[in-house]
């Protein structure tokens, strides 16, 4: 079983034309590392996985709510997919809840200001008192203090840290930092999205135990059309986990993460009504 806990699913005319158009394009690299046509192998793609993490495809002009809603409305028919709505400030908190099938949410610096949360403590609140899940991007010192802040402050909920909490060069000695850092606080996760290197798998996994990292791929990301999820596994494979590892790696950890923040049928797992 393969559960994909880091795709990205977007419109290609729209993402085209941000990235040709952009004022940011040469600010920052997510709108050079991705391939506007690799988003139409976005279904094929997706076949060779049991289930996926959805989230919105967005960038420096994405509107959050109409991202989310259009997220929604491509997922909603798909039993295999956990969409992960953007973070939205707290004048939008309703509508968001109204939206959420699960309580996990996305927060990326592109969209969201590490620096000044309080347009979002609201909704930071409302992960806390249902012990929800936040994925979000270490990449540098300040934002690593940002994790440590709502770890603080917030802390009832659960931060699942991308990519193994690497900087933007995918530095070696950056990423063991953070994993050193992070892997004693038993509410944070981490994703190996992006990781090539295996022996950084390997760390993770000696520093964290098995429970708490996630496979993902950061689909369309990175990547050229017609790349296989078969692909974007080999770092994992040629880190040599043991059996019960990669288990847990591939679904387990994906699925207890799944179960903890289902929303049943417009109640929380609480029994709350939203």
């Amino acid at each position: 079983m393969l559960i994909d806990s880091h795709i990205h699913l977007g419109n290609k005319k729209e993402c085209e034309e941000i990235i040709n158009n952009s004022r940011y394009k040469n600010k920052y690299k997510i709108y050079s590392c991705i391939n506007p046509k690799t988003i139409d192998g976005t279904d094929i793609f997706l076949r060779d996985v049991d289930g996926f993490f959805a989230i919105p495809l967005f960038f420096c002009e994405t509107d959050i709510e109409k991202a989310n809603t259009e997220l929604i409305n491509r997922v909603e028919n798909d039993s295999r997919a956990i969409p992960i709505l953007l973070m939205c400030k707290n004048e939008n908190l309703n509508n968001l809840i109204f939206l959420l099938n699960y309580n996990i949410l996305k927060e990326h610096f592109t969209l969201h200001n590490p620096h000044d949360i309080s347009d979002r403590n609201e909704t930071y609140d409302y992960l806390n008192s249902k012990g929800g899940f936040l994925l979000l991007h270490t990449l540098s010192s300040s934002t690593y203090q940002h994790v440590i802040t709502l770890r603080k402050q917030y802390p009832k909920m659960k931060i699942i840290v991308a990519h193994l909490g690497r900087d933007g060069k995918c530095d070696y000695d950056f990423t063991t930092d953070m994993i050193d850092k992070l892997h004693s606080d038993e509410n944070i996760y981490t994703d190996i999205s992006t990781i090539q290197n295996p022996k950084l798998i390997r760390y993770a996994f000696k520093r964290f135990g098995s429970s708490r990292i996630l496979y993902g791929s950061d689909f369309p990301f990175e990547r050229t059309p017609g790349i296989k999820e078969e692909d974007y596994i080999q770092p994992a494979i040629k880190a040599n986990l043991k059996g019960y590892e990669y288990d847990d790696l591939f679904y387990r950890n994906a699925e207890e993460i799944i179960r903890t923040a289902y929303i049943e049928k417009g109640r929380d797992k609480d029994g709350m009504e939203h």
